[in-house]
C-alpha cells in the first residue's frame, strides 16, 4: 500500500509499565501476534507514515514485538514521571512535514484501519479531533501542529483530557460506529474478552 501526503502520523505510545496487568501487556500474545502490533499493523493499514514508537519501560521487548516493521523508535528516558512525558517525547520528534498528531494508545488493538483513516482525513494544524462512541470519548486523539507546545507542557501521570477541556468549543468531536475506541487491555480481565473477541471473529472467519 503507498503512504499518503504525511496530513497526520501515528505516535504510539508503548512505555508504561503496566501496573494494572502485572505484565507487559503490549507484548502479550493476541490472536498468535504482540497486542502493540495489532496497533502497528491498523496504522499501516490505514496508510499513514510509519509510527514513532515512544518506549520506556521494557523497551527492548517493545522492539522486539515490532521487530522488522517501519517505525521509529523513541526513547522517552522520563517515562517513569507519567504519561505525559511519554506524550511529551513522542510529539517532539514529530517530523516537520507532519500537519497533526494522532495519538495511538498500545493497549487498543482492536481500532480498525478504516476508522484511523477517518480521523486522519479530518486532521489538520489547527484542529484537535476526539473520536467518540456512545457519548464516550474515545482514542486515539489527534492533534494539529499547533497546539504541540501545549501538549509538551502537560506534567504528571496523566494525558491531555485537561486540555481538551479547557480547549472547549475548538475540539471536533467524531462520532464512531465501533466501540473499539473505548477499548484497551489494561487489566487482565479486559485482556481475556479482547482475546475472547478475537477468537469469535477469527472463527467467523473460517466459516464457508
Amino acid at each position: 500500500m503507498s503512504v499518503r501526503a504525511a496530513k497526520a502520523g501515528a505516535i504510539l505510545l508503548a512505555a508504561g509499565s503496566s501496573r494494572r496487568m502485572g505484565a507487559n501487556k503490549l507484548t502479550a500474545d493476541l490472536d498468535g501476534r504482540p497486542l502493540i502490533l495489532h496497533v502497528a499493523e491498523a496504522i499501516r493499514a490505514a496508510g499513514l507514515p510509519p509510527p514513532i514508537v515512544v518506549t520506556g519501560h521494557d523497551a527492548p521487548a517493545i522492539e522486539q514485538a515490532l521487530a522488522g516493521r517501519d517505525c521509529r523508535f523513541v526513547h522517552a528516558a522520563d517515562h517513569a514521571e507519567g504519561l505525559s512525558r511519554s506524550l511529551a517525547a513522542g510529539i517532539a520528534a514529530v517530523p516537520d512535514d507532519w500537519g497533526a498528531a494522532m495519538i495511538c494508545l498500545g493497549d487498543m488493538p482492536s481500532i480498525p484501519a478504516a476508522v484511523l483513516r477517518s480521523l486522519a482525513d479530518e486532521a489538520g494544524r489547527e484542529r484537535v479531533i476526539v473520536p467518540v462512541h456512545g457519548g464516550r470519548r474515545g482514542n486515539p486523539v489527534i492533534w494539529g501542529r499547533s497546539y504541540f507546545p501545549r501538549l509538551m507542557a502537560i506534567r504528571g501521570d496523566k494525558g491531555a483530557r485537561g486540555l481538551i477541556d479547557a480547549l472547549g468549543d475548538a475540539v471536533t468531536f467524531m462520532a464512531c460506529d465501533t466501540p473499539a475506541v473505548l477499548i484497551d487491555a489494561d487489566t487482565p480481565d479486559a485482556l481475556a474478552a479482547l482475546r475472547a473477541n478475537f477468537a469469535k471473529a477469527s472463527s467467523s472467519d473460517r466459516r464457508p
